[in-house]
């Protein structure tokens, strides 16, 4: 039966991009079509730019475990990070948190411990919104939107935020009054193992200690956080690339402002949710940002066109292609009953491994 709800996920999924993607074509169409003046190597690269953009984004993750002491393949986070892109980008109302507990799941599979798992991936995402705006202000300025004492503004800003809510929400007792009634939840959640639901009910401040101290060990070293922060970047540098080098594919010229609005309004259409991967919005705002800059409507429809099925279409069905992989690949995970005292959970210190064993 379980076997079953995934490829109705699947097929569900494919059929909403099916839905989508003549909506891209259309718009060249309606536009007259400039398909005999596309430069197709350019072409090409925004296509493996596209899918070296989430690539980039799945070392963040990766990264980010490893602070935790787990050391997983490169193509197994890869793969897991392709998946939860697609789900995210293709799923209606509940694609985002759909993504997160996917990503999450799937770690644990792999021997990562549900702590690790959540912290790695919610953090990715903290840091890959604080760094999209970071670098926003950066660009807004260099097109001379606003004034480069606005954008340093805003960049301290942002980062002394970070900083301070980072050491505020790693003081354990702040954050064991912050996990504790999210911890109390936990009683709502459908599990196949009351026994274990009920033991963690029954003792709340004992599970809440542990989580807090588990979280208290992932304390990245600077270094760490140089690697983090850079890999979060680059993913970005690479999305934008991705845009460039659609333009550059259908335009004798690049209007750089207009690029940089124009990445700016997809992603915020993406932010929105209101379709998953900002369909609808996304190209008609990329499209109006590149047409008041002058490119004529049937070529920006192309670099529309180019872009969005390199960012959104290929990435996704990429993604659905690697979560039916799944299905199949990977194996049933035991219950703890059965696991944990053959092995510890990856990341965990063998010190606490040896402590649950006898707890």
């Amino acid at each position: 039966m379980k076997t079953v709800l995934h490829w109705l996920v699947v097929v569900a999924a494919l059929a909403y991009v099916s839905f989508q993607a003549p909506a891209l074509v259309r718009s060249v169409v309606a536009a007259g079509g400039q398909l005999h003046e596309i430069r197709w190597e350019w072409v090409a690269a925004s296509l493996v730019l596209g899918l070296a953009a989430v690539a980039v984004y799945a070392e963040l993750h990766r990264q980010l475990l490893a602070v935790g002491g787990a050391r997983l393949p490169v193509r197994v986070v890869q793969s897991i990070t392709l998946s939860e892109n697609a789900i995210a980008n293709t799923v209606p109302v509940v694609g985002g948190a759909g993504s997160v507990a996917y990503a999450i799941s799937r770690f644990r599979r792999r021997g990562v411990d549900s702590g690790l798992s959540a912290w790695a991936v919610l953090l990715a995402g903290v840091l890959d919104t604080l760094c999209l705006i970071v670098l926003a202000a950066i660009a807004v300025a260099a097109i001379g939107r606003i004034s480069v004492q606005v954008a340093a503004i805003v960049v301290v800003l942002v980062g002394g935020a970070a900083v301070g809510v980072w050491t505020l929400v790693t003081h354990p007792p702040v954050l064991r009054t912050v996990l504790r009634p999210v911890l109390w939840l936990d009683r709502f959640v459908p599990t196949r193992c009351t026994d274990c639901r009920d033991r963690r009910v029954a003792d709340l401040d004992g599970m809440t200690n542990r989580v807090v101290a588990r979280l208290g060990l992932l304390r990245p070293t600077p270094i760490q956080w140089s690697r983090v922060v850079g890999v979060t970047v680059l993913s970005w540098l690479v999305d934008f690339a991705n845009l460039a080098v659609a333009a550059f594919s259908m335009l004798p010229y690049v209007p750089w402002p207009a690029l940089v609005v124009g990445f700016l309004v997809v992603q915020a259409s993406i932010a929105l949710q209101v379709l998953p991967g900002g369909a609808g919005l996304a190209e008609v705002g990329l499209l109006g940002t590149l047409v008041a800059a002058g490119v004529p409507t049937g070529r920006a429809a192309m670099v529309v066109l180019i872009y969005r099925a390199s960012s959104w279409l290929v990435p996704s069905v990429a993604g659905w292609a690697a979560y039916a992989v799944h299905i199949h690949a990977t194996r049933p995970r035991l219950h703890r009953h059965q696991s944990y005292r053959r092995r510890p959970a990856i990341g965990w210190p063998a010190a606490a491994a040896t402590e649950n064993e006898h707890g």
